[in-house]
């Protein structure tokens, strides 16, 4: 029989929770005070005490649970920001030998790749399929992540890698990938088929590649559907909001006298 875990400060699962999300609750419940696993990290020669569960290494690395439903508390952090920086980027050195490192990592970044699948579903069916690609494409983003040359806002750069696998890269492969069919393979038209929003801006985008479209302004276009927001797409380029949404308004603009034209 497993032993039920007590003293863990992750939130139980909610009826509202994905499958996948129970699956890594239920794995991390498990692991969080097995004796193997925390020998190993005991070995790793993390700065700090020995943890005493793997709940703490993940708070050591940035992680902030929520206080429980009606309970209001002032937590303050264990730790200065940059210290849990320096501590999260250690674990994810680690994570290209380690895999209970990357399980870790994963763990981390958990909650803001559930954000992530909220907003690019319309239902829950879709977000649990959505969650289950944005943790598989997870897994080998954090266990080749480049430490060297990235050694900062490493979950942001995680989760947004994350989403572009996830989002963008199929729609990169999609268009390098498409080979004219000639007339003379054409079937007859058995049965008309309705165009989904996605497939159509996909078609859209490499119309407008066709017509001789900037490819930084369609990956603007296609950080932003994976971002979900322009600040968040500023972030990540280094730049303001305002200039991204500048950007954005100029590239719909053109894309919008595109389908006029070709109307």
């Amino acid at each position: 029989m497993v032993r039920p875990m007590t003293n863990s400060r992750l939130r139980p699962p909610s009826a509202r929770q994905t499958p996948v999300l129970c699956r890594l609750h239920d794995e991390w419940q498990h692991i969080t005070i097995r004796a193997s696993e925390l020998r190993t990290v005991r070995a790793w020669g993390l700065p700090g005490q020995p943890v005493g569960t793997l709940d703490e290494l993940l708070e050591r690395c940035g992680y902030r649970p929520a206080p429980p439903s009606g309970e209001r508390t002032l937590r303050q952090p264990s730790s200065p920001v940059n210290d849990n920086d320096e501590y999260l980027l250690r674990v994810v050195s680690l994570a290209r030998t380690e895999p209970l490192a990357a399980r870790i990592v994963l763990q981390r970044i958990l909650p803001a790749l559930s954000a992530v699948a909220a907003r690019h579903s319309m239902n829950m069916t879709q977000r649990h399929a959505v969650l289950d690609e944005l943790v598989a494409n997870a897994w080998p983003i954090i266990r080749k992540y480049p430490t060297d040359r990235r050694p900062r806002r490493i979950v942001a750069n995680l989760v947004r890698d994350t989403a572009f696998e996830t989002f963008v890269r199929p729609i990169r492969r999609r268009s390098s990938g498409e080979i004219p069919t000639p007339h003379d393979h054409l079937g007859e038209p058995t049965q008309q088929h309705s165009v989904e929003p996605f497939d159509e801006l996909v078609e859209l985008l490499h119309e407008a590649r066709r017509y001789g479209f900037e490819q930084d302004d369609l990956d603007l276009l296609c950080q932003i559907v994976s971002l979900g927001r322009p600040d968040e797409v500023a972030t990540v380029l280094s730049v303001t909001p305002r200039t991204v949404r500048n950007r954005r308004d100029a590239v719909v603009h053109r894309l919008r006298n595109l389908v006029l034209e070709a109307a």
